[in-house]
């Protein structure tokens, strides 16, 4: 029985894997309309202002031997912008062609072409000798058949006192925009669901390829899961890995885990809030950063 349900499990994790595959191989994930475009981007500092815990991090990371792996890569923003700002080598890893061929055409523009591997793979076949001070996944793993599965693959792979940073898609916060971009698409068409999130995501909007792939990626994708943080840190336990930050408090210190975890319970309203209020992009999405002891 155990058998049979371990294949059964295995194969739907295929299944979710191929369809994502095919999915990103007609449009990746923030793809640019061209390699100018992706260059301009990651020369701006891609992490300090979004993730300052992971800024933190890699900044104060001199060591030469300091080696980050990134699960889930896509068209190289993170992978190409960490090497290029801090300096550190990298292994990166999608499972998409057409997204690392984008990922592998940026480096040598960027001069991070000796710092970063790009790999074709899957998450579930990932195989290596290798250890890493930084294992990064940033909204990729709720796209996979099995969150807590990708993660216990991973933290074998930290060293002694490395960190697994994650960011994931949150619920409650995720479903209202869900719900009113698939209401505007069933109701009006696809084509008003996208001009709408055109005027709540600014930051994208004037590149229509660019803004294609992030409308895609955020209200069309065949596939995802919406996580707590009280969930993942449960299963961060489980793995043997604290809780060191995350964005639910602001990056503020952990001090009172159920006081941290009752900051969830708005996270509907704030998204609500922004939709309807404000008038701008709330993906209710979050990070969580987590130690391996030494």
């Amino acid at each position: 029985m155990v058998d049979a349900h371990s294949k059964a499990k295995a194969a739907q994790i295929q299944r979710v894997g191929e369809v994502v595959r095919n999915f990103y191989s007609e449009l990746p994930f923030n793809f640019h309309g061209s390699l100018e475009s992706s260059v301009e981007a990651i020369r701006r500092p891609p992490v300090q202002g979004t993730y300052p815990d992971l800024h933190t991090l890699l900044r104060s990371n001199g060591d030469p031997g300091f080696h980050v792996l990134e699960v889930g890569c896509g068209a190289g923003w993170l992978a190409n912008g960490i090497a290029l700002h801090y300096g550190v080598h990298l292994e990166a890893i999608d499972l998409t062609p057409a997204a690392l061929k984008r990922a592998r055409a940026l480096a040598p523009l960027l001069g991070t072409e000796k710092f970063v591997r790009f790999l074709e793979c899957n998450v579930f076949d990932f195989e290596t000798d290798r250890r890493y001070d930084l294992i990064m996944s940033m909204g990729v793993l709720h796209h996979t058949g099995d969150v807590f599965g990708a993660m216990a693959k991973l933290a074998p792979l930290l060293k002694p006192g490395g960190r697994m940073y994650l960011g994931l898609y949150h619920e409650p916060g995720r479903k209202v925009f869900l719900e009113e971009m698939w209401r505007l698409a069933r109701e009006n068409g696809e084509d008003a669901a996208f001009q709408r999130y055109c005027q709540l995501d600014s930051v994208h909007a004037a590149d229509d390829t660019l803004a294609r792939s992030w409308f895609r990626d955020q209200v069309l994708h065949p596939h995802e899961t919406q996580h707590t943080l009280q969930q993942v840190d449960g299963w961060l336990e489980l793995l043997g890995l604290k809780l060191e930050s995350t964005s639910i408090n602001r990056f503020a210190p952990i001090k009172n885990k159920k006081k941290l975890f009752r900051l969830e319970l708005e996270y509907e309203a704030r998204s609500r809030k922004a939709l309807f209020e404000e008038n701008r992009y709330f993906p209710g999405f979050f990070t969580a950063l987590a130690r391996k002891p030494l």
